[in-house]
Parts: C-alpha cells; sequence; structure tokens
C-alpha cells in the first residue's frame, strides 16, 4: 500500500508538473504573438498615424515648416485654403497650428541622434495659394516646390531641391547632399550645395550660386552672377552686372555682361561673349577665347591659346603653351593704353587698323638650331634687326601711339593691317 501510495502521488506530481510547463509554454507564445504583433502595427497601421489639416487664409501668408526629417512637397492651387498632410509620423513629435495667415508645422523626433531617425519615413505634403511665402527646413528629405508667388527659403541637410518658377522672390535654397534645380525667377537667387549641381533659369534679380561637388548653369541675368564651383563647368547667359565665375575643375562659358567679367578655372577653357567693362580671364589648363570688350582686357593661360576679337581697350595676353592672336579694330581713336602679348611656345599675331596710330616693339627669341625657321611678318615699314638669337622688330605707325609689344620664342610673329 504505501508503495502504491506512493506511486500515486508520484503521479500527481509528474501531472502537475507538465499542466504547469504547458501553461508556460503557452505563455511564451502568447507573449511572442503579442510582441510580433505589437512590431507590425507601425506598418499595418501606418494609416493611423497620418495627420491631415485644412485651414483657411488669405494669398500672401506664410507657411513654416520646421522637421528633423522627412521629404516635403509643395503644390499650388486656385483655393483659399491650405491643406497639410503628414505621413508615418511614428517617432515624432507632430504640431499643426495657424496664427493668422501663417501656417506653423514642427515635427521634432521622440529619439535623439541622427542614426535615430534616418530611417523614418515621415512626409510632407502641402497645398498653398498660388501666391503664399514659404519657409522649409528638413534634416532629411527632398524638396520640392511648384510655379508659385512668392519668397522662398528652402534648406534640407540630406537631399535635391527642386523649385518651379517663380514670380515676386527672392528665392534661397541650400543642401548638404544633392542637386539644386531653379527655374525662371523674378527677384534674388542664392543656392548652395555641397554635393550637387545646381541649375537656374532665367532671373530678374541677381544670382549667387556656390558647389563644392558639380557643374552650374544659369540663364540670363539682369543684375549679378556670383558663381563658383570646385569641381564643374560653368555656363552662363547674358549678365546685367558684374560676372564673377570661379572653377577649379572644368570649363567656363559665359554671354555678354555689362558689367566687369571675371573667369578663373584650374582646369579647362574659357569662352566668353565679352563686356561692357573690363575682362579678366585666367585658366592654368586650356584655351581662352574673348569675343568682344569696352574696356581692357586681362587673359592668362599656362596651357593652351589665346584669341581675341573686338577688343577697344588695352590688353595683356600671356600663355606659356600656345599662340596668341588680338584683332584691334574695334579700337575707335586710340586704345588708351598698352597691347602686351607674350607666349613662351606659340605664334603671335596682332590685327591693326590701316588708320590707327601705335608704336611697335616685336621682340622674336630664337635658338640657334631654329635660326632661319622664324621670323616677323609685317604689312606696315618696321626696321628690322636681327642679331644671333633674337630678331628686333621697331616703328611707328601712322606717326605713332600707345604701344604695342609682342614677344614669343621660336615661332612667328604677323602684324596684318586690317581695314581699308
Amino acid at each position: 500500500m504505501l508503495q502504491v501510495a506512493s506511486y500515486n502521488i508520484g503521479y500527481r506530481l509528474l501531472e502537475k508538473k507538465v499542466i504547469t510547463m504547458s501553461q508556460t509554454r503557452a505563455l511564451i507564445m502568447g507573449t511572442l504573438a503579442g510582441l510580433a504583433l505589437t512590431s507590425l502595427s507601425p506598418l499595418a497601421f501606418a494609416a493611423a498615424d497620418d495627420i491631415e489639416r485644412e485651414f483657411d487664409v488669405q494669398p500672401g501668408g506664410h507657411v513654416d515648416l520646421r522637421s528633423d526629417a522627412g521629404a516635403v512637397d509643395v503644390n499650388t492651387w486656385d483655393e483659399n485654403r491650405v491643406r497639410v498632410r503628414v505621413r508615418n509620423t511614428t517617432g515624432f513629435d507632430v504640431e499643426v497650428e495657424q496664427n493668422g495667415n501663417e501656417i506653423l508645422i514642427t515635427a521634432d523626433s521622440e529619439r535623439n541622434g541622427f542614426f535615430n531617425f534616418r530611417g523614418s519615413s515621415i512626409g510632407f505634403a502641402l497645398d498653398v495659394p498660388r501666391e503664399y511665402n514659404l519657409s522649409i527646413d528638413t534634416g532629411g528629405g527632398h524638396i520640392e516646390i511648384a510655379d508659385i508667388t512668392g519668397a522662398i527659403n528652402a534648406d534640407t541637410s540630406g537631399g535635391h531641391i527642386e523649385i518651379g518658377n517663380v514670380l515676386r522672390g527672392p528665392v534661397r535654397a541650400d543642401t548638404l547632399g544633392g542637386r539644386i534645380s531653379i527655374l525662371d525667377v523674378e527677384g534674388d537667387v542664392e543656392v548652395d550645395t555641397s554635393g550637387g549641381s545646381i541649375t537656374v533659369g532665367n532671373v530678374i534679380g541677381s544670382v549667387n550660386a556656390d558647389t563644392s561637388g558639380g557643374r552650374i548653369t544659369i540663364g540670363n541675368v539682369s543684375g549679378d552672377i556670383y558663381a563658383d564651383t570646385s569641381g564643374g563647368n560653368i555656363e552662363v547667359g547674358e549678365g546685367g552686372g558684374r560676372v564673377v565665375l570661379d572653377t577649379s575643375g572644368g570649363s567656363i562659358r559665359a554671354g555678354w555682361a555689362m558689367g566687369p567679367l571675371s573667369a578663373d578655372t584650374s582646369g579647362g577653357n574659357i569662352t566668353l561673349a565679352g563686356s561692357a567693362s573690363r575682362i579678366e580671364a585666367d585658366t592654368s589648363g586650356g584655351n581662352i577665347t574673348i569675343d568682344g570688350s569696352g574696356g581692357p582686357i586681362d587673359a592668362d593661360t599656362s596651357g593652351g591659346s589665346i584669341r581675341i576679337r573686338g577688343a577697344t581697350g588695352p590688353v595683356r595676353a600671356d600663355t606659356a603653351g600656345g599662340r596668341i592672336d588680338v584683332d584691334l579694330g574695334d579700337v575707335n581713336g586710340s586704345i588708351g593704353g598698352s597691347v602686351d602679348l607674350e607666349t613662351a611656345g606659340g605664334d603671335v599675331t596682332v590685327r591693326i587698323p590701316t588708320t590707327l596710330g601705335v608704336t611697335i616693339n616685336a621682340n622674336l627669341e630664337v635658338s640657334r638650331r631654329s635660326r632661319g625657321d622664324y621670323r616677323i611678318y609685317t604689312d606696315f615699314p618696321l626696321t628690322i634687326q636681327e642679331d644671333d638669337d633674337v630678331i628686333l622688330g621697331r616703328g611707328d605707325i601712322n606717326g605713332g601711339g600707345d604701344r604695342i609689344s609682342l614677344r614669343t620664342r621660336n615661332s612667328d610673329i604677323h602684324i596684318v593691317r586690317i581695314g581699308n
């Protein structure tokens, strides 16, 4: 009996133990299922986290949006209302409110640090009246704005910026990681990117464009143009004021400038339509072409040719490795200063109107092996003197006047008469 009782007791204990393990297993499975549902809830019920608000406003108001992250898309419509839609707000404290004719939108991450919200998919879609002002600042996404009338300030730390036609600007756009594209603008434009190209259409105002990693393209501008890039070509249209173009790694092309024109590159050609004022062009690795100027011209290259047409004033052209060709056909009366053309390795040609009074000083250096291969060719009467290693040409044309100095080595000098 004792043995049987002992067995029964053991069986009951074993049964109780089995039941306890079964309950534990069920509890664990239920907990895991709950966790799975919890982890899926932001995706499964993302719509429940979206925000949509509408506000009655008048044209000419202002939207101020500030978010730690998220792409922003702005469209315009023929309604005196602002509609704000914010998607996927999980992990953000979002506030949308109206203060008179101003709409304020803020989205602060509930998690500190960049890496805690870098995977967020929060985004903003705005519909605003066609005449409205925008201030947008996001820490991680693109900004796209449709055609609009009003001032724009767009800033993002991680995406491209695209803006349509803008009336009654100005426009300011800044990104740390993408391209900037803006159509025609009525108002000043200021754009800056650390990692992409810049494209701006025609502008009634001035343009200041700066990028550390791409090309810059700008249309016709009524005011000043300042364009600077560390890694690409620059191409601009006509400028109504001062034009300053600088690149460390590309070519430069510019239309006519009403103000002073400066072009500087360390690695490409320079092609300029000209300026009503002075021109300065400098490249370390390409040709320089200038089609006209109403003032002095200063052109310098370390590795290419220089061609200048339509000069009306003093000219200085210097190259270490190419020919120089300068046309003075548009000079009226006198040059108003000197013309200095010097190259270490190419022909020098100057084209002089028949009636222009100038004094010529030509210096052609020749090595002994090359003596007899090169000479000074002139359409005007000059005194030519040949020594062992130099050929000199001197003389006054039409009674003399402003000085023209020509210098080269182991190449030819051409002094050409143009006009009747």
